[in-house]
């Protein structure tokens, strides 16, 4: 008895809190949520909304299926989970945060490099006619910088973190939605580019450059545009508003927000979800697996 009730007990610990009442959005802290953060900080909010910090946007997820929130934000890569549970037919896009590509070396954690001492480094890159590799190879090459020994392994965005963190690679040209959250983790920025033009496979210019989706229940959607008129409003805020916003928020120091863009939010709609799970399908996380698959064998 004694058993059952603690594990009452811890499950209740481990849940969303419920906000009787008020209209729960859910999401997971990163310098992407600076809209969010900043909305929290406005007259009013605390009598009708509730943020609920959550792992991951997979997780926000979960809790939007089962009904634990009303709203969330949701990494554009765990929309396909959704789709796969079918679970976007009670769910509708009501917003969205958009965020540069941005062509972005990483050095790993404990290697202290210039960048024309690349020679023979493992470097993950999502493909080899990546417009953020062309965009590396163009300024390299400017910069007078040997890259005939450089080693490159395909990786998907998404692992490219874990293959830094295991030693796998010793660098890797990510997105720049990855910066804030690979400093956080020790590694550097040996290089970076925001004026990246998309236009292929890796870096689409049909989904704008999306990072997040801002998905409410069906049932809440009218509630949730009171929710994006908030938002918009603190969009509204200069960019180191935001970024104080982020720092207050959440974990992020300060420090490691400077030199790097502030996410935007918009309005947004299911004609956006069906792009991106149409992009998917196509051959973007499809292709993935079917890579890795192959390297696997």
């Amino acid at each position: 008895m004694a058993v059952a009730l603690s594990l009452c007990l811890l499950l209740v610990s481990c849940s969303p809190q419920n906000d009787s009442g008020k209209f729960r959005i859910g999401y997971s802290s990163s310098n992407l949520m600076a809209v969010l953060y900043a909305a929290m900080g406005q007259e009013g909010w605390g009598k009708q909304y509730s943020a609920l910090k959550f792992g991951s946007s997979a997780d926000v997820g979960y809790a939007l299926l089962s009904g634990d929130v009303d709203a969330g934000f949701i990494e554009i890569d765990k929309l396909r989970a959704l789709e796969k549970l079918a679970g976007l037919k009670h769910l509708t896009a009501i917003g969205r945060v958009v965020y540069p590509y941005g062509a972005t070396l990483l050095l790993r954690k404990g290697l202290n490099l210039r960048i024309n001492e690349l020679t023979g480094l493992r470097i993950a890159v999502s493909s080899p006619e990546c417009v953020l590799l062309e965009a590396f190879h163009k300024d390299a090459k400017r910069l007078g910088v040997d890259l005939s020994n450089i080693v490159y392994k395909n990786v998907p965005f998404e692992s490219m973190l874990p293959a830094l963190e295991s030693g796998e690679v010793d660098a890797a040209v990510i997105k720049g939605t990855y910066a804030v959250f690979a400093l956080q983790q020790g590694h550097s920025i040996l290089y970076q580019d925001w004026d990246v033009q998309p236009g292929d496979e890796c870096c689409p210019v049909i989904i704008d450059q999306a990072a997040l989706v801002l998905l409410v229940r069906r049932d809440k959607s009218a509630a949730g545009l009171g929710l994006v008129k908030l938002l918009l409003k603190a969009q509204e805020l200069d960019a180191d508003a935001l970024r104080g916003a982020i720092a207050r928020e959440s974990t992020i120091p300060a420090a490691l927000l400077d030199g790097q863009p502030v996410a935007e939010f918009a309005r947004a709609d299911d004609t956006l979800v069906e792009i991106l799970i149409s992009h998917a399908h196509e051959g973007g996380e499809d292709h993935d697996d079917e890579a890795r698959n192959k390297e696997a064998r």
